[in-house]
Formats: C-alpha cells, structure tokens, sequence
C-alpha cells in the first residue's frame, strides 16, 4: 500500500494548494504557449516543487495538450504520475551530482521524444550538483533544442549559480499557512476515513512547519498507530509536542507573579512524561508570536494558529508586559545553549521561571535593568 502522501499527490494544476501565484503563472504561460525551456522552482522542502514539476511535464505532454488542465488519465499522464514516461526523467542531484552524470543528459537530451511533445528533465535538490556539471549545462540550456525543458528545484536558492538562475525563469514557493495545511489533512483523513478532530489536524499542520509531506507522513502515522481514530492526546504523545493550552498557563501565571504555580506546573509536564527540552523551544515560539502581536499590534497572518488561538494571543500580548517577554526569552536561550551541550534543561527553565516572576531575587545588572524597565511601563 503507497504512502499516503504519494497516494494524496496533487496531480492537476487545480490540486495545488498554497501556491496560487505560481500555479496561475504556469497555466496563463501554457495557455499563451509562452513555455520556458527552463524553470528553476525554489522553495522549502515538502511544499511542493516536485509534484508541480510533474504536473508541468503533464500539461505540456498529455495526448490533449498542450493545456494548463491535463485529463490525467490519458497513458501519458498515466505514466508520467507512476514515474514510468521515457519522456519526464527526475534525477536525485544530491547522489547524482557529477559530471559524468550531466554529460549522460546531454548525450540523450538531443533524442527526439519518444511518445509525448517533450522531453522533461527534473533535476531535484539542484543546488547540490558540482560547479563543474553545472558548467557542462549551461550550453544546453541557453541553446536547447526545441523538444527539451528543464526543471531545476531547489531548497537553497543562493547556491545556485548565478549564470544558471539567469537562464531560468524562477518560481519562490512559500510556505503554506496553517488552515491550507487543515484543510488538505481534512481532505486526506476524509478520504481515508479517519477520525480526527480538527483540533488535532491543526497540531499535526504546526508540528510540520509548512511542509504537505511531513504534515501527511505524520497523520499516516498516527493513523497507523491508532486504528484511524486520532485524538489530541495521541498527536502529543507522538510528537513530544506540547499543547499550546499549556503554553497559555504558563504565561498566565508568570502574568500573575505566581513562582509557585509556576515551578509546580513544570513539575505536573515533567511527571505526565513531557519532553522539557521540547517545552523549552514551544514556549520560546509561543513568546515569539506574542512579541510579534505586542509590536505590529495584530496578530499576522503568517502566524500558524487557529482562530481560537489567535484571539488568546492578542489577549495574552495586553496582559504580559513587552519587558517581561524579552527578558524571558534571553533567559530561555540559555536553557537552549546548555540543550545543545547536552545538560539537562530543567534547572534552566525553572531558573527562568523565577527570575522573571520573581526580580527582586536577581541582584544581576541584566535584573537590575529589568526592574526599571518594569517600573516605566507601570509609570
């Protein structure tokens, strides 16, 4: 049985989500029958550029194309999905990066088609190729024969050498927000049948930083481990995440001043078996974002939260002071630098936790500042 992120594929131009400007650009160029003979797709990994590489190679190939929404079921795009068209190659650049492995291309990209309108290269992690193969392409791309495109993805756009960008028309991907990430978990969890609260999907998307395939991988997973019924706990358990109603709490009680709440609350995570190295770096993205909405004065749409969640937000930006923020985010870098060494990052993160509900205790220049900082904003 495939994985579900290879069987839930987009496989049209229509199937794409998050990447509006980019499908919308390749299909007008298809209709006007503007094609490049090379593309450069840069962007994360997981959002995306293979897949509308394939979906490129389809439109130009497919039995009633060229047309920007290829039938996918003609034996062209048939064959094009299953990875099987003589006519679409993908090559691994991170394993085949050399010379020799570019002279190959050039040797058979002269070679008329053998079924479709064109010859596709997909060149993947392209930036990994040598400086000596990418050499050995310019020519054929700046002179290719009619019949042959190129595809280069890339998840480090500044690698790629200027001379190659240059004979490319570039596409960014971005990374898709929180509810486009929902809604495509929804569409595969229905069509798995898998219960799943949204609450839940919503996790699995944060957990997966804007990448379709890690977020789907994942809910593959939990399906897997749960008989298709997902809960909220059974995503935290996987993930080592924290639940961002622990987040809130513990920004609630050092809004309150509360030390003792504060240091029993870690002791409850630590006892429920979470990861504190994880709350750590949980706690300092969800400082992240209220700083954010403290400074711009909203909540930004780039922001990967629900909309529950975002009006907690703003809420908890009124209620804790900007200096109390910054203050406990210094102090949390340094629970992160002793996690990197390999000490144990609880000493730390109850240190934090004091020293910010507690400053008199801190007789430090860095606490000294902070008090005054304090004292101006009640002023």
């Amino acid at each position: 049985m495939a994985a579900l992120y290879r069987k839930y594929r987009p496989q049209g131009f229509d199937d794409v989500v998050g990447q509006e400007p980019v499908v919308r650009t390749l299909k007008n160029a298809i209709d006007a029958e503007q094609i490049r003979q090379a593309y450069l797709f840069a962007g994360p990994r997981g959002t995306g550029k293979t897949s509308l590489a394939r979906i490129l190679a389809k439109a130009l190939n497919c039995e009633k194309g060229p047309s920007s929404h290829p039938d996918t079921d003609c034996h062209i795009c048939r064959a094009i999905a299953a990875g099987t068209s003589l006519d679409v190659v993908e090559m691994d650049a991170a394993s085949q990066r050399g010379i020799d492995d570019i002279r190959d291309i050039r040797d058979h990209a002269v070679l008329q088609p053998v079924e479709g309108r064109y010859k596709v290269y997909i060149l993947d992690e392209a930036h990994q190729l040598t400086d000596a193969a990418f050499n050995a392409l310019l020519k054929l791309i700046e002179e290719p024969p009619p019949h042959l495109i190129f595809v280069f993805c890339t998840t480090d756009l500044g690698k790629m050498l200027p001379t190659v960008r240059s004979r490319c028309q570039t596409f960014v991907f971005a990374r898709p927000r929180l509810p486009e990430l929902v809604r495509v978990l929804r569409w595969v969890a229905d069509g798995e049948e898998i219960e799943v609260p949204d609450a839940a999907l919503a996790l699995v998307a944060r957990a997966a930083r804007g990448a379709y395939r890690d977020a789907v991988s994942t809910l593959d997973q939990l399906a897997a481990a749960t008989g298709k019924k997902i809960t909220v706990q059974d995503v935290l358990q996987l993930l080592g995440a924290v639940e961002e109603e622990a987040l809130f709490r513990l920004c609630d009680l050092i809004v309150d001043r509360d030390t003792a709440g504060a240091l029993t609350f870690i002791e409850e995570l630590s006892e429920q078996g979470q990861d504190l190295g994880r709350l750590v770096t949980d706690l300092l993205e969800h400082l992240r974002h209220v700083l954010l909405v403290q400074h711009m004065g909203h909540v930004p749409d780039s922001l990967p939260v629900t909309e529950e969640v975002r009006e907690r937000l703003h809420e908890q930006a009124n209620q804790l002071g900007e200096s109390t923020v910054l203050r406990l985010c210094d102090l949390l870098a340094v629970a992160v630098d002793d996690m990197r060494q390999g000490a144990d990052p609880r000493l730390p993160l109850e240190l934090a936790l004091v020293k910010v509900t507690r400053p008199a205790a801190d007789l430090s220049r860095e606490a000294t500042a902070y008090r005054l900082e304090q004292l101006e904003e009640r002023g």
